[in-house]
């Protein structure tokens, strides 16, 4: 559509229009996708991008969550786990890996996921690097299926090239939870 054409749709003036489309060309949530011939001269034609629609889908939810319960009827207990860790450490390949020390990884692994829309904290406890939320950003899908979490722990375990260990609390409000583990460190992490 046009910036005229979205303006009257939106009952909004024409500058209010470019406004947000210029916010949303920043987000990568629309982009000009060619022209019409107008009066005096062509008019910029907006289309929403696939990361919008990505966005603006309500449907990836449901049909995520549908898949997770289908699996966790199929699959035994470790090989659940196992695929999900798997997805989390294919999906840690699209990130560049952090470099420097333990500690600074683990501050990249916190921005990583607060880009993901968890508010990750750095803490440590006996010795051992956690990050820990207050909420969760698949809490939609782990307050259902627990297993949602060894996607982020695959993640993290790739990303950071460490041992992660899950620890997260899963009461009605989704907590995360990630401990990592020194590479001097023997002992499995258990919680």
């Amino acid at each position: 559509m046009t910036v005229e054409e979205l303006a009257k749709g939106l009952r909004l003036t024409a500058n209010a229009v470019r406004n947000q489309l210029r916010k949303l060309e920043a987000a990568n949530l629309v982009v000009r996708s060619g022209s019409r011939p107008g009066v005096s001269k062509p008019s910029s034609l907006y289309s929403i991008t696939l990361e919008g629609q990505v966005q603006f889908s309500t449907l990836y939810l449901p049909v995520l969550t549908e898949f997770l319960e289908v699996a966790e009827g199929q699959c035994s207990g470790k090989q659940l786990v196992s695929f999900m860790s798997d997805t989390g450490k294919s999906l840690a390949k699209r990130y560049p890996k952090p470099t420097g020390t333990l500690k600074d990884r683990v501050n990249a692994a916190a921005r990583l996921l607060k880009g993901f829309g968890g508010i990750m904290e750095v803490q440590t406890r006996n010795g051992t690097m956690v990050l820990r939320s207050s909420g969760c950003p698949l809490a939609a899908l782990t307050s259902e299926n627990t297993a949602a979490c060894r996607v982020i722990e695959g993640l993290l375990g790739e990303y950071l090239s460490a041992r992660v260990v899950t620890c997260c609390d899963l009461t009605a409000e989704p907590q995360c939870c990630f401990e990592i583990a020194s590479k001097d460190r023997a002992q499995p992490l258990l919680r």
